[in-house]
């Protein structure tokens, strides 16, 4: 009951994120009060979880998801690597959680994706609206193939991120994380570059200054 019951809050705190994402980044020219029809922005997340449940992503799924506050539970197939999304859409937000061995490829334009508990998995998607997130995760692998604003990466161990020349300009936020890469395009091949883990910071006479810290050999 107690396990049960830690799940129910964990999944109603990732809906309300999500919720929230799709809220900020997707709204109908001229309409401020209503999103899709439904006052209350809750109609975002509910369509892009009944658009995505249809796909092949209902094997992604270990634990269970919310649609209008029911729980449904969705056991996935691990070593899987022919998991494709063929269309997506702007109101569309990806929960992708606890998947194992596996490669997903989205294809289209998404407003936001958010990974969370998953080891070695592989992402590729064409391009992200709002924000990727990587939470709680080891070992993922993700190749942008067209543009995002911005890359999250918090309490994850070994994440490599394979950035497109139209996504150079991708602000890649960290915490609590360790073996980032980030791999940028250059003469046809990657140049692999580290994101840093460790910073220093000192007192200037008025505020804190907090840098990446050189490792000495």
């Amino acid at each position: 009951m107690a396990e049960m019951q830690g799940l129910m809050e964990r999944l109603e705190r990732v809906v309300g994120r999500l919720e929230l994402l799709s809220a900020e980044s997707y709204r109908p020219p001229g309409d401020c009060g209503e999103i899709n029809g439904v006052n209350g922005g809750v109609a975002p997340s509910v369509e892009a979880f009944d658009k995505l449940m249809n796909s092949m992503v209902t094997e992604f799924l270990k634990k269970s998801r919310i649609l209008a506050g029911d729980v449904e539970t969705h056991e996935y197939q691990e070593d899987r690597n022919d998991l494709v999304i063929p269309q997506t859409e702007l109101k569309q937000v990806a929960y992708i959680f606890n998947c194992n061995k596996s490669t997903l490829q989205m294809k289209g334009k998404i407003n936001s994706i958010i990974i969370d508990n998953c080891k070695k998995f592989g992402l590729v998607f064409d391009n992200v609206v709002g924000i990727v997130e990587v939470i709680n995760s080891k070992d993922i692998q993700m190749q942008v193939m067209g543009k995002v604003p911005t890359i999250s990466i918090n309490k994850t161990e070994g994440c490599h991120i394979y950035l497109s020349e139209d996504a150079l300009d991708c602000a890649i936020v960290s915490a609590k994380s360790s073996e980032m890469n980030i791999l940028i395009p250059q003469d046809g091949d990657y140049r692999e570059f580290p994101v840093p883990e460790q910073f220093k910071t000192a007192w200037d006479g008025s505020k804190l200054v907090t840098e990446p810290a050189e490792i000495m050999a």
